[in-house]
């Protein structure tokens, strides 16, 4: 007897999801990941209680899959960041412009993934939806130890720089770091000194760049 293909969903059915995962974003963004309720979701976005479990039996396995599509969406720009570029310190460079320009297209989102190990409820921690949703992760950061690898073969990075996963994450955390920078003191700084401080963004990878790059000139070691 022939095997009956799966179902898939209907067009209907993935709208109404994607819009329960889309008002969960939103909600998060503005009252923080642990506040969220199925009530507010609710409320949100005019549906029923019930109709909400349907999709979603539990908070947890809403807000993982929110958090496993943000990082599928996020992966998938650094990759096309860095296909371009030839050398590896020049695909450091592209995968930070585009964290960048996902925090500024997708703010919400970005709040997201950034408090997704913070603030996150501890029903999260040990759900069974959670190592799918941390393979993504995995995945962004093993982009970056590879451009890292790659500048030191093609000579474009410094070899002593020291474990690429251990840059990898300092990395991570000076971009996010010039990220939340801007957008909680930018206006400032342009109001306090000018203009030029609203490109102070662009200068802080540049920096961050540099002290990756080889000296020009000198011979790898």
């Amino acid at each position: 007897m022939a095997r009956r293909k799966p179902r898939r969903p209907s067009p209907d059915r993935e709208s109404r999801r994607r819009e329960i995962i889309a008002a969960a974003v939103r909600l998060c963004a503005r009252r923080g990941m642990e506040n969220l309720t199925f009530g507010d979701i609710a409320q949100e976005t005019g549906l029923s209680r019930p109709l909400i479990y349907f999709y979603f039996p539990d908070l947890a396995s809403l807000l993982l899959e929110a958090l496993r599509l943000g990082s599928i969406e996020l992966h998938a720009r650094f990759l096309a960041a860095v296909r371009p570029a030839a050398l590896g310190l020049d695909q450091i460079q592209a995968v930070g412009r585009a964290y960048v320009a996902y925090a500024r297209e997708r703010p919400e989102m970005f709040e997201l993934l950034a408090h997704s190990e913070s603030k996150q409820p501890p029903a999260l921690q040990n759900h069974c939806a959670r190592p799918d949703c941390l393979q993504y992760q995995s995945a962004i950061l093993g982009l970056l130890v590879d451009a890292l690898k790659k500048g030191r073969r093609d000579g474009s990075i410094r070899r002593d720089i020291g474990d690429p996963m251990k840059v990898a994450l300092c990395l991570w955390g000076q971009t996010h770091g010039l990220i939340q920078l801007a957008a909680t003191k930018q206006a400032g700084l342009v109001e306090q000194y000018g203009p030029a401080y609203a490109s102070f963004t662009d200068f802080g990878l540049d920096l961050i760049c540099r002290s990756l790059a080889r000296t020009p000139g000198k011979t790898p070691a």
